[in-house]
């Protein structure tokens, strides 16, 4: 009975705190097995999906209630490259060409309506020069900070309507 009590409270409060609604997004891999460079191994792949899935779902919260923004992922390359001929497959960074990238079809819908689509091949020549800040050895971490850079300038217009 309390915890129903408490319930019906939390959700009140958040009706009358005002709380929004918040946009959402749909990630599809196509054929991931064909990826250029999505991590060494089945594991390190999956995992790489997870977590860019968990990255484009994180910046759709952003865009305003209603809003999906849906994104098929046609290549990975992470950056830097696996050097196969250590013992643990470490992955190097630095050294040139090894820039990450990625190549996407994207649409962002409001119900029916189609506000935005288009095919990107994103890359970031200059990934490994400058500050990551808070992002420093995250996984994905110069994936994340080309992503985040493309969706802030794409989707400008969604963002400011929402402030």
């Amino acid at each position: 009975m309390v915890r129903h009590a408490l319930a019906a409270a939390a959700l009140a409060l958040l009706c009358i705190s005002g709380a929004q609604a918040v946009g959402r997004a749909e990630v599809r891999f196509v054929e991931p097995e064909k990826f250029t460079d999505a991590g060494f191994g089945v594991q390190e792949r999956e995992r790489t999906q997870q977590l860019l899935n968990s990255h484009f779902e994180r910046l759709a919260r952003s865009l305003p209630d209603g809003q999906v923004l849906r994104v098929d992922i046609t290549d990975v390359d992470l950056a830097g490259e696996v050097d196969t001929l250590a013992f643990h497959r470490i992955r190097v960074i630095g050294q040139l060409p090894d820039a990450p990238r990625l190549d996407m079809r994207f649409e962002l819908r409001q119900g029916d309506r189609v506000i935005s689509r288009g095919e990107e091949k994103l890359s970031d020549l200059a990934y490994d020069f400058g500050r990551i800040g808070a992002q420093r050895g995250q996984p994905l971490q110069y994936e994340a900070r080309m992503i985040d850079r493309w969706f802030s300038e794409r989707f400008a217009t969604q963002l400011a309507a929402r402030k």
